[in-house]
């Protein structure tokens, strides 16, 4: 049987309703999924570069408040933490004595969706361990 223009009118509407929800669930976890891989990088990096950041300070200064000084200003450029630093947990220890001191770099971050239809991790954690040789 073959069905006039008249008869198929109303099918294009139907087939578009239930498709229409599969490209937005599509869409929206590829959106969320981007957005975590992002932040995962963003706190990954903030973490190396800090621990480099706290290695090169001079023997006078501290390492320590170097790390989490680099950190914050890495978070806040990147803006997974933004203004908002309740979001973020920075924490740095320097271990050993010098020729081998070692520096342990931490970043505690709470996850926030975009969407929030996708199931996503609710925190995310990075660490660095840098070791490094204070020249005098």
């Amino acid at each position: 049987m073959v069905l006039n223009r008249r008869a198929r009118r109303g099918s294009n509407l139907i087939e578009f309703a239930l498709i229409l929800p599969v490209f937005v669930a599509l869409f929206t976890g590829i959106l969320e999924f981007s957005w975590v891989f992002f932040l995962h990088a963003a706190v990954v990096n903030a973490v190396r570069d800090g621990c480099r950041a706290g290695a090169v300070t001079p023997q006078t200064d501290s390492p320590d408040a170097a790390a989490i000084d680099h950190m914050t200003y890495l978070m806040s450029a990147w803006s997974p933490c933004g203004t908002d630093t309740s979001l973020c947990t920075f924490s740095a220890a320097s271990e050993g004595t010098s020729p081998e001191e070692s520096l342990v770099c931490t970043i505690d971050f709470t996850y926030e969706p975009l969407v929030g239809m996708v199931p996503a991790p609710n925190s995310m954690s990075a660490s660095a361990t840098v070791l490094f040789e204070l020249q005098d």
